[in-house]
Order: C-alpha cells, then sequence, then structure tokens
C-alpha cells in the first residue's frame, strides 16, 4: 500500500472539548469573583485558565501520534501548570487562608479540565478504534 493510499489519521473534533473547558473555566471564574477571598481565588482560577488553554490543544498535537503522542501531550499540560500554579502564586502572593482560596480555585478547575483532557483522549481513541 503506497503512502496516498493510506487512509489519513482520524481525529476527533476538538472544537467540542474546548467549548466544555471554556465554559467550565468560565464557571469557576464566576464562582471564585465571589469567594470571601476573590482576589486569590481570581488569580487561582485565572492560571489554571491558561495553563488549561495550553494544555488542550498540546493534547490534541499528541494524540494523533499514538501512545507516545498523547503521553507527551499530558505532559506538557502539567508543565504548563506547573508554571501557571508557580507564577499565579508569585504574582498574587497569597497569605494564610487566600492561599488556600488560591489553590483551591486553581486545583478544582484543574481537576475539571483534566477530565475534560481525558474524555477528548477517549473520544480520540474509540475514533481510531472505530476506523481501523
Amino acid at each position: 500500500m503506497t503512502a496516498a493510499a493510506a487512509p489519513a489519521p482520524t481525529r476527533p473534533a476538538l472544537l467540542p472539548y474546548a467549548l466544555v473547558s471554556a465554559a467550565l473555566c468560565g464557571l469557576v471564574l464566576a464562582a471564585a469573583a465571589h469567594a470571601s477571598e476573590a482576589r486569590s481565588a481570581l488569580f487561582g482560577a485565572a492560571a489554571a485558565t491558561a495553563a488549561a488553554a495550553c494544555a488542550l490543544p498540546a493534547l490534541a498535537l499528541g494524540a494523533s501520534r499514538g501512545t507516545n503522542g498523547v503521553l507527551a501531550g499530558f505532559v506538557a499540560g502539567f508543565f504548563a501548570r506547573m508554571v501557571a500554579v508557580a507564577a499565579g502564586l508569585i504574582l498574587s502572593g497569597p497569605r494564610g487562608n487566600a492561599a488556600v482560596a488560591f489553590a483551591g480555585y486553581f486545583f478544582l478547575l484543574y481537576a475539571l479540565t483534566q477530565a475534560v483532557e481525558v474524555a477528548f483522549v477517549w473520544g480520540s481513541s474509540r475514533t481510531r478504534r472505530a476506523g481501523a
């Protein structure tokens, strides 16, 4: 079989997952605005939003490259979140309960957007199996 005759790799549509991720980010940002430590909560949610904006596209790039690509995408997302949490903590300078609010909103949104990324990989693997 020639390369021209080989079937093109199938990729799931990224847009539905990106929209769900964006909606979750918006909801958590809105909730953070009403927290008792709103400034730190907003910094935490904003840092997680910025990291999620990097993580899902990185995962989408790797998903078509098999297991190693998916692993590389998750690693890139982890590093984006690692940088974001550090930068957010430095920029917001939270103390006491403000630090707890920052961490709570950051990791809440981290968990929600990570679930969207896992759903994307799950959908990607199901699409690839169906096309095989």
